[in-house]
């Protein structure tokens, strides 16, 4: 994969201009809330990938890397905005550099243009996933087992996976609905035979019984088996017989549709009241119509989806993946109205049953008007039989249920006027027919028959077909889901091990026997925990806030160690162990460096403490933490000077850029005040607005650590400790004595002798300035871990201490 050497961030979000050196080691940068921590993260991310995170996913319509990338006074100028990364590839053994502006974000200048370069940085840019935000974490903990399957299978790169056993389902259920639709077309054409037939049950015997004997009438050979390729017209045929009207047939089919006229509403009727329900609820609920015609669209384009330009309006994605999670999280939004959908649509399907049904009935008596010529009766059922198969299509599709409110409040079936006067009419000449003779009604009732059988056959090849179609699928989902589920089922073994492994570690001495569980089934992931061996439960049953901050971080973890292995070399962590307790913090620390030596984390926390820890800790050092103690959007963020600060000063003294030089001095005192004060407790006049001037910070600073100096010696004489006072009194007899502080002194005195005026001086002016400043703020800091002093704890303190307690001035005097 990857490590970073060093960054270059200009006009990127909240960041003006800002250089730092990771020398591929893990990176800490604290500071308060809106210091621009994140825009570091931003900006790097940004470099690799081409995309900035927090302007993506739910929430951020309106947000763009384009409008929104670059810093607010350099929005209208995104060629400004740029970010250059020097970077080492572990695996490759070679450096190379990738700059890219937010104008282009899609053409990177790399150097050196080697192949395998480039490919290794096509590599990194399609792992967004090296970057975790505070908002990301509960995304793997806090969510339902669909969602969690989605996120989990996005991370790990199985994307396709989840697709396609989507597909398959879809399939399955498309299938399932096709054979339901040809069943009921089977069953159609079976009733329209057993009523021409005139028998109780549908049974070979009592088919051959009513065939035969009209054979008999004829003189015909009767028919002793069913198969499936017997005419029940067999030899009438080659007799020369003409096919004629029944009169008894029709008479049957013209008695079975008035009947159903009548009745038709009623059939009806349980799936109409399911559809004018959930079209009422609709209505009265404009945002899930809303999300319903949403649904439909996204629905579409997620079919559509073959690269990354979007097939709905055109807008191009930074690849395929990031427009299939954009188009799945708007189809998660519509959650409810899917639900209603999935009724409505089912109520459509019954009600497309009953359809099917009349729709069979209409057919016949079409053909008793054909017979008989009868040319009003035969518009009428044509023209109904035509709306009542539209009306069909309309209920398969959610486009068309939505319009048919007003239709299915009046009736359904929407009977014509003319229908029952032209079915009365067309039973009256029927039943002005004369009867037929013995032979004439055995031969229409023989041809008649055959083709009323023939119909059913083909429905019911058409019925098999479908379900040898849906039974496949179904087989075909079910061997995949099976697959899918052993494989996921040994993936999720190997990363919940990994994340138990974590977090008893960052737990240790509270959870020594914790396990989790990660259970895939068919599009879902549940995750359970142990709560002290009290059994597996959801993570937000029982466990904290913190807790689940630890679960959630050390799952990337997991997750990341599975699908990098040794190439997981870098991670972007952003303010992501705010809610992890303190206690367990160092533990944390422990985690990164024994299990991940040769990742690079980059890490921004707001908390003072965390930061000193992972100095503490040996995670971070001096050389590889930044901290900045404000922002404004003017500067940017307010930068505590690097270790090469004094470097910084010396080289700009000797181009004689005495201003450069001041400059740098006073921001690095501006930091170094503002710290102090706050490690120290120093007491400056209190300021409402908190906007304290340098001279104001840097007095109350001094005094305060003269005074619990003096308090440690007072201290360490109270204790009888000879050695622990002479350390105090050195200390306080350091402050006294150097130039800097003198000079601080005589800013609170005389405001004539300001800082302000350091850019007036010469060269020769002003190198004892720095210097009694860099002797001054060596009496604030630890000479072995070169961290700020800080008392613990705060307000009424005990002790002075550093972050490897090489300080350790005790405050609190012997009792008498």
């Amino acid at each position: 994969m990857i490590k970073i050497v060093a960054a270059h961030i200009e006009e990127v979000r909240g960041i003006r201009k800002l250089d730092i050196k990771l020398d591929q080691a893990t990176f800490a940068i604290s500071g308060p809330n809106g210091s621009g921590k994140s825009g570091v993260i931003d900006a790097i991310e940004f470099a690799l990938t081409g995309q900035i995170g927090r302007l993506m996913g739910p929430g951020t319509k309106d947000l763009s890397v384009g409008e929104h990338g670059p810093h607010v006074d350099k929005a209208k100028f995104p060629d400004a905005a740029v970010v250059k990364l020097e970077v080492y590839f572990p695996a490759l053994k070679k450096a190379a550099t990738i700059t890219r502006k937010v104008s282009s974000p899609k053409k990177p200048a790399i150097a050196p243009k080697n192949s395998d370069i480039k490919a290794a940085f096509d590599d990194i840019a399609a792992h967004p996933e090296i970057t975790l935000s505070r908002r990301d974490i509960l995304r793997f903990i806090l969510v339902e087992p669909t969602k969690r399957s989605e996120e989990i299978q996005t991370i790990l790169k199985l994307d396709d996976v989840g697709q396609t056993r989507s597909a398959l389902n879809t399939a399955q259920n498309r299938l399932q609905t096709a054979l339901k639709a040809a069943e009921a077309h089977a069953n159609a054409s079976r009733d329209t035979l057993a009523r021409h037939l005139n028998i109780a049950e549908f049974k070979a015997e009592e088919i051959l019984t009513a065939i035969n004997l009209r054979r008999k009438t004829l003189d015909l050979a009767p028919i002793d088996k069913l198969g499936t390729d017997t005419r029940l017209d067999q030899g009438l045929i080659e007799a020369g017989k003409a096919i004629e009207f029944n009169k008894q047939a029709a008479r049957r089919d013209l008695k079975a549709l008035t009947d159903a006229v009548g009745g038709v509403d009623a059939a009806g009727k349980p799936a109409v009241d399911a559809l004018l329900s959930g079209l009422s609820r609709l209505e009265s609920d404009p945002s899930l119509l809303q999300a319903l015609h949403h649904r439909a669209l996204v629905e579409k384009g997620l079919d559509l989806v073959d690269g990354p330009l979007c097939p709905l309006c055109d807008h191009e994605w930074p690849d395929q993946e990031h427009l299939r999670a954009h188009l799945t999280a708007k189809l998660e939004k519509s959650e409810e109205a899917a639900k209603l959908q999935a009724a409505l649509l089912s109520a459509g399907t019954d009600l497309g049953r009953e359809c099917a049904r009349l729709r069979e009935l209409l057919v016949a008596g079409y053909r008793v008007a054909n017979a008989q010529d009868d040319a009003p009766s035969k518009s009428a059922i044509e023209a109904w039989g035509k709306d009542i198969e539209g009306l069909r299509g309309e209920l398969g599709k959610m486009d068309g249920l939505l319009g048919l409110k007003p239709r299915l409040s009046t009736g359904w079936a929407a009977v014509p006027k003319g229908v029952a006067n032209a079915l009365a009419a067309l039973v009256a000449i029927v039943e002005a027919k004369p009867d037929q003779t013995a032979t004439l009604d055995a031969q229409t009732f023989l041809s008649a028959a055959q083709l009323r059988l023939e119909d059913h056959r083909e429905a019911l090849r058409r019925r098999q077909r479908a379900e040898t179609a849906s039974t496949e699928a179904k087989a075909t989902y079910d061997a995949y889901c099976k697959v899918m589920e052993a494989e996921l089922e040994a993936l999720y073994e190997d990363v919940q091990d990994d994340f138990s492994t974590f977090y008893r570690l960052i737990n240790e001495g509270d959870e020594e026997k914790f396990t989790a569980k990660l259970s895939p089934s068919a599009g879902k992931l549940d995750f359970a925990v142990n709560f002290y061996e009290r059994g597996l439960f959801p993570p937000a049953a029982f466990h904290s806030e913190g807790h689940q901050d630890g679960m959630g971080v050390c799952l990337y973890l997991a997750l990341m160690k599975r699908l990098f292995g040794d190439g997981f070399t870098l991670a972007l962590l952003d303010d992501v162990v705010m809610s992890v307790d303190s206690g367990h913090r160092y533990q944390f620390c422990k985690l990164l460096k024994t299990h991940f030596p040769n990742t690079q984390f980059v890490i921004t926390t707001h908390d003072r403490l965390w930061a000193e820890q992972m100095r503490s800790a040996g995670l971070v050092t001096g050389k590889t933490s930044l901290s900045f103690h404000g922002w404004t959007v003017e500067t940017g963020p307010l930068v505590e000077s690097n270790v090469e600060v004094w470097d910084d000063i010396a080289a700009s003294l000797g181009k004689n850029k005495v201003p450069e030089a001041a400059g740098t001095l006073r921001r690095h005192l501006e930091y170094a005040a503002r710290r102090l004060a706050d490690n120290l407790g120093a007491s400056p006049v209190f300021k409402s607005d908190g906007n304290y001037e340098l001279g104001e910070l840097l007095p109350s600073v001094l005094a305060r650590l003269r005074d619990l100096c003096g308090k440690a010696a007072d201290a360490a004489q109270s204790w009888g400790n000879a050695t622990e006072k002479d350390t105090a009194l050195d200390r306080k007899k350091m402050l006294s004595t150097c130039n800097g502080a003198a000079n601080v002194e005589q800013w609170a005195v005389n405001k004539a002798l300001h800082y302000n005026e350091w850019a007036n001086f010469g060269r020769k002016d002003f190198e004892p300035v720095v210097a009694a400043f860099r002797e001054l703020l060596g009496c604030f800091r630890c000479d072995s871990c070169k961290s700020w002093l800080y008392i613990v704890p705060r307000g009424i303190p005990d002790a002075v201490r550093c972050s490897c307690s090489c300080v350790n001035l005790n405050l609190k005097s012997k009792g008498k």
